[in-house]
């Protein structure tokens, strides 16, 4: 996805640069993996559909012992092409490790409509009150397989979204974003 669209209702950012590794607990080895997050990196892995972050690294429950692991700096010496590669030593045989990096864009929506753009397609309840800040969840929007997680609120007060969609529907959501967000002016380069 391209860079910033700034409009008085809808700010969104391209976040490409992310590094993204899917991880899932193999059978029977979810506490050895909980254990390991919890040692090595601080962080409680979410049950359920939950964001949490510490320091550059967050982890998003995206279903039954799997989550997404999401990472703004280097793990590891090797770059973002070693994030996953990283995670997988770490982990070693309690938890199965795929790069996702070329497999999701990542977009940041912020804005006075932000909501309300994402009400038109996405089946979900973002009142602040109950989608609050760490707040995730996999579902659809017009078809179109996303994850959307809810980040902490902008110094000015205004919620602050992060979207994977898979690379392949990229051009698709696109158009999907800017169609929800005429109404209010927007548009999503």
């Amino acid at each position: 996805m391209s860079g910033p669209t700034i409009s008085p209702a809808l700010l969104a950012t391209s976040r490409d640069t992310l590094a993204i590794a899917r991880i899932a607990a193999r059978k029977g080895r979810a506490a050895d993996l909980t254990n390991t997050v919890r040692g090595r990196f601080g962080i409680e892995l979410p049950d359920g559909p939950k964001r949490v972050q510490a320091n550059e690294l967050a982890f998003i429950g995206v279903g039954v012992a799997t989550w997404l692991a999401v990472s703004e700096c280097e793990l590891a010496d090797n770059g973002l092409d070693g994030f996953a590669a990283s995670l997988r030593n770490i982990v070693d045989e309690s938890a199965t490790v795929s790069d996702q990096i070329g497999g999701y864009s990542v977009l940041r929506l912020t804005g006075r409509r932000v909501t309300q753009v994402l009400a038109k397609f996405v089946a979900l309840d973002l009142h602040p009150r109950v989608f609050v800040p760490g707040s995730a969840a996999s579902t659809l929007g017009a078809h179109i397989p996303l994850t959307l997680w809810r980040l902490e609120d902008s110094a000015a007060g205004l919620a602050v979204f992060e979207l994977a969609v898979p690379r392949s529907y990229t051009t698709d959501f696109r158009h999907l974003l800017s169609a929800s967000a005429a109404e209010f002016a927007a548009t999503a380069g």
